[in-house]
């Protein structure tokens, strides 16, 4: 009786530990450092499908062909339970081991998968993955390992199903739903702290704001289906073609805005130049029409407009955008009180 309340407070803490963890790691990392103390294993796997991860926590004497047996075992299960396959050697598998049993108990290095309990990890009918307990010795686990497993193995689903909710609602906060670039609320968070760094610390800035010219018309002749694949294929090749330390997002219907950190004015024209060319450049294939765009571009820049605020480095790039498609389309200006395009700066 006593050995029972001892393995029932384990189990709280097991659970209380995983319900507190951040990440799927967190929750390996929970499991690992107290399953040693309820059950006897040569290792504790979990396959976490959607990002397709497998982690093991084993004794540290067990020889890799124990290993690949263990993986190849669960994502043979799982897919019996689960309905998918996965291979195994293209399977991203990150171990720890640890001194799990006494020296003289250390796995043979001959040692082969005796016995296991793989459990899928299942939260509303969905199953997002399972968990095993394995062994090289045979009948290592009884019907109360079989109990106490099905109650972690429920909390681990359960947390981790709060993760893809919040990740999910993440991505909403954060990307366009349709290209998959950054949305304007997001943008307009960056642009505050970025604006603030540059403002304060005197480094330049760039915004780059991109309609595509016509777009209406692609709409209205190839419909809408096709002039969103037209949006996606045009925001992948912006994405594409700026800095890794750029950001890009859609700022409404056809239009695009970019940010460019530490870019001068010649370099943000240079970027938005090569951009306009390689639009006008290339033909889309959206549905079974090939189509050309052309795109205009306005820039404003820090500390050449001399902004005082992200609210009016945004309005100086759409005043340029402004005078770029009143000045025929399919070309890039900058800001200029007058209102005047301008040629590349020198």
């Amino acid at each position: 009786m006593r050995l029972i309340f001892k393995n029932l407070n384990v189990l709280r803490s097991t659970i209380n530990a995983i319900s507190k963890s951040f990440e799927i790691k967190e929750i390996f990392e929970s499991a690992g450092n107290n399953l040693p103390n309820l059950f006897d294993f040569s290792s504790f796997g979990i396959f976490w499908k959607e990002d397709h991860l497998l982690f093991l926590f084993q004794e540290d004497s067990c020889p890799p062909p124990f290993t690949q047996e263990v993986v190849r075992n669960m994502l043979k299960v799982f897919s019996i339970l689960g309905g998918e396959s996965f291979e195994a050697d293209r399977m991203p598998l990150q171990i720890e081991k640890r001194k799990l049993r006494p020296k003289q108990m250390m796995v043979d290095p001959k040692a082969t998968l005796k016995s296991h309990l793989t459990l899928p990890l299942t939260v509303e009918g969905e199953i997002l993955g399972c968990i095993s307990l394995n062994s090289d010795q045979p009948n290592a686990f009884d019907v109360q390992d079989l109990q106490f497993l099905s109650v972690i193995g429920y909390q681990m689903a359960a947390t981790l199903k709060h993760f893809q909710r919040f990740s999910s609602i993440q991505n909403i906060a954060t990307y366009d739903t349709l290209t998959g670039l950054y949305n304007r609320r997001y943008f307009e968070e960056k642009l505050g702290a970025e604006a603030q760094k540059s403002f304060y610390g005197g480094s330049p800035l760039s915004l780059v704001m991109v309609d595509i010219d016509h777009f209406k018309k692609v709409n209205d002749t190839l419909g809408h289906t096709e002039g969103d694949q037209a949006l996606i294929k045009i925001s992948s090749l912006l994405k594409s073609s700026v800095r890794k330390k750029d950001i890009v997002a859609r700022y409404g219907g056809e239009e695009f805005i970019l940010m460019l950190p530490e870019a001068v004015l010649k370099e943000s024209f240079l970027i938005a130049e090569r951009i306009r060319r390689l639009v006008e450049e290339t033909s889309f294939e959206v549905g079974k029409t090939e189509v050309n765009l052309t795109v205009s571009m306005g820039i404003s820049n820090f500390p050449s407009h001399r902004a005082k605020s992200k609210e009016d480095l945004i309005r100086m790039a759409d005043q340029a955008l402004y005078d770029a498609k009143k000045g025929g389309r399919n070309k890039v200006c900058i800001f200029t009180e007058k209102s005047s395009p301008w040629t590349i700066p020198t």
